[in-house]
């Protein structure tokens, strides 16, 4: 018998050309998996919530004071609601009385 024939008949071992792709298409698939199972689970938005913003103070009284006269006035800003707060753009302040 030929050694042709002999090796015909003999499974292939792991080691060949095929087992490398099969390893690679097999690595893929778990990178694939892992990608999409982190995605599935990661934190989502509360969906049919609110969001409330709640503010500390809404008016200051600075007394009296020139008006070159620089004053700093900090604001807290909360979220007492069930969804995320965005603020959107920079908030302005209003003068009600005084200028």
């Amino acid at each position: 018998m030929s050694s042709r024939k002999a090796r015909q008949g003999r499974p292939v071992e792991g080691g060949g050309r095929g087992g490398r792709w099969m390893m690679l298409v097999a690595a893929g698939l778990v990178v694939l998996a892992g990608g999409a199972l982190w995605l599935w689970l990661a934190p989502r938005e509360a969906s049919g919530g609110a969001p409330r913003l709640v503010v500390e103070r809404t008016d200051v009284d600075l007394g009296y004071r020139r008006f070159d006269t620089p004053a700093r006035v900090v604001f807290t800003l909360g979220n007492a609601g069930d969804a995320p707060l965005r603020l959107n753009e920079v908030p302005r302040v209003k003068v009600a009385a005084g200028c």
